[in-house]
């Protein structure tokens, strides 16, 4: 039983919050191949969740996510990073940051707000991000 809970911990918190994932299946003192295969399988499942999601309340809810013209503009930091993330680098960017800087579900998200009409091709480069980076941080926890 405890072999299971600790299976869908890592598979959960690298659908949610992926950077924590390989040090939480290191923890639980799973190896190598494990840690790899569980965290891209829950990363990539998530990917698939909240881009799905997100394209639904995008579509749901099409005038909340519409530009609005007011006088006054709010950047912050976090809202300054996500435009020139999105303008500068597209789609590769959100995938190659939303691992490790954004999480999952945020980058997903974003993902089906700008993307959406390229369905297909974003849910594969988000997925093979996820693959990648499971198996570089794994590899570097691994090794060091």
């Amino acid at each position: 039983m405890d072999a299971w809970y600790e299976i869908i911990s890592v598979f959960l918190m690298s659908a949610i919050k992926f950077f924590a994932a390989p040090l939480l299946a290191k923890s639980f003192g799973f190896a190598y191949l494990q840690t790899i295969f569980i965290t891209s399988l829950g990363g990539v499942v998530g990917v698939f969740v909240f881009f799905n999601l997100g394209a639904r309340i995008v579509h749901f809810f099409p005038s909340f996510f519409k530009p609005v013209n007011k006088n006054r503009k709010i950047f912050t930091k976090k809202n300054k990073f996500f435009v020139m993330l999105i303008r500068d680098y597209g789609l590769f960017g959100i995938a190659i940051f939303s691992p490790i800087l954004i999480s999952i579900p945020v980058g997903s998200f974003l993902a089906a707000r700008f993307f959406e009409p390229h369905k297909k091709m974003a849910l594969v480069i988000l997925s093979m991000s996820v693959v990648l980076w499971s198996v570089s941080i794994s590899t570097f926890l691994f090794l060091f």
